[in-house]
């Protein structure tokens, strides 16, 4: 049985974190907001939005968790910059991660670690086609009601 209750519980979840890019020396300040729907017919929704300081537009990112077993899970993402992809997931004690490599113009990876106070450090890396590289480093709590 999962004992995570990011992902895999109902619920919402904020954080906030930085962005930075290859091509770049500075980095972009980030909030996030994951609102998880209930498991149904083994998948859970979830609608994560990004607002980035300083930077137009929210990304909103509608994910899919499909096929979940105690230890994997495969991932479908979908958002308008990018339209659909999909990808595997782990599971462990203390660690929840994925892995996007199917899209043409896109691949990378989430980690999220479990903390002792129940948040969850969040690294990721992704790639473009031209070797550019964003890595985003943060951390994700539930919102309390």
């Amino acid at each position: 049985m999962i004992k995570h209750d990011f992902i895999f519980k109902p619920g919402t979840w904020v954080g906030e974190g930085r962005v930075t890019f290859s091509t770049s020396p500075e980095h972009i300040h980030f909030y996030t907001k994951w609102i998880i729907s209930k498991e149904e017919q083994n998948a859970i929704s979830c609608t994560q939005e990004v607002e980035m300081r300083g930077g137009g537009e929210n990304v909103c990112n509608h994910f899919t968790f499909l096929d979940i077993s105690d230890t994997s899970f495969a991932i479908q993402l979908e958002n308008e910059l990018l339209g659909k992809t999909i990808g595997k997931g782990v599971v462990e004690a203390k660690t929840i991660a994925w892995e996007l490599r199917d899209h043409p113009d896109f691949e990378g990876f989430e980690v999220y670690e479990l903390q002792d106070n129940g948040d969850y450090m969040v690294h990721a890396e992704y790639i473009s086609p031209d070797s550019h590289r964003t890595t985003i480093d943060g951390r994700v709590w539930q919102k309390s009601t």
